[in-house]
């Protein structure tokens, strides 16, 4: 399991880092990325065949491409929806390019229509609330009942706190990349991202020797070597002794808690000093 959280900026720079490195560039990296979740929808959801794509104007909206294209390859039926197509000479532009479906507005989705809805409007690097045909559109996916999937982290949360940025999706499921983010993780934003996979897209591990994150997911590997393990001629008094004081004799049920606590967590004597 990996350990490292990396925010927004870390994670452009392990991408930036990577392309520099090769042999993908950003292009490479989106198709990879793209592929990853179609993937993931194809074998988690075999009996969908409507499927909405919201692509924002970036490289989520250009993951978004390559999705709505893989599952049109696959056979299913993929309504694509993008209101601000990005640029032509950008990587999510090229994406845009290779992909063959037709674009339709974003208040032209009807994902009550749909079995599964793609979240690729925006990423985890948003840093403003979701207003105007974008916020639309994530109200009604959220209202239409229909299974969503989302890119990178749900559109409208925040990659570095996990709160909502105006409107935000609640997706099903959530397919990153390379490392969890701390939006994925922290509240509300673990609960809207639904369940979390995390996809490998070609990112070499050696970029974290130079970013050096700073958060981790708590794990036993950051802590156990500084847990205060007991010898094997410990008695009890050099495992600790804990006193409980009780209050009076209708209101013990704190002291009892704590004292059972102290027990189980490993302390070698528990006194309860209270009342008769």
């Amino acid at each position: 399991m990996t350990i490292e959280l990396l925010t927004p900026a870390e994670m452009a720079l392990a991408d930036s880092l990577a392309i520099a490195a090769g042999p993908f560039d950003g292009g490479g990296l989106m198709r990879n990325a793209g592929t990853a979740v179609a993937a993931e929808i194809l074998a988690r959801f075999p009996g969908m065949q409507r499927v909405h794509v919201l692509a924002g104007p970036g490289n989520n909206g250009g993951d978004g491409f390559v999705i709505a294209q893989r599952l049109r390859d696959a056979g299913l039926q993929v309504g694509l929806h993008c209101d601000t197509p990005p640029p032509e000479d950008s990587d999510a532009g090229r994406a845009r390019t290779a992909c063959a479906l037709p674009l339709a507005p974003l208040d032209a989705c009807r994902p009550d229509r749909a079995d599964l809805v793609v979240d690729a409007l925006f990423g985890a690097g948003l840093a403003r609330a979701v207003t105007g045909p974008a916020a639309e559109a994530i109200e009604r996916a959220n209202a239409s009942g229909a299974v969503i999937v989302a890119v990178d982290l749900p559109s409208g949360v925040s990659g570095h706190s996990g709160r909502p940025l105006g409107t935000a999706i609640r997706a099903d499921l959530t397919v990153t990349f390379f490392r969890l983010k701390p939006g994925h993780l922290l509240e509300p934003g673990r609960s809207l991202c639904g369940e979390t996979v995390l996809a490998d897209i070609g990112i070499p591990v050696k970029v974290l020797d130079e970013i050096e994150p700073r958060a981790f997911r708590n794990d036993p590997g950051l802590w156990a070597g500084c847990f205060p393990w007991p010898g094997r001629d410990a008695h009890k008094y050099t495992r600790g002794h804990v006193g409980v004081f009780s209050g009076g004799p209708s209101a013990t049920g704190a002291a009892r808690l704590s004292a059972l606590a102290a027990a189980r967590a490993g302390a070698g004597a528990v006194t309860v000093l209270s009342p008769a």
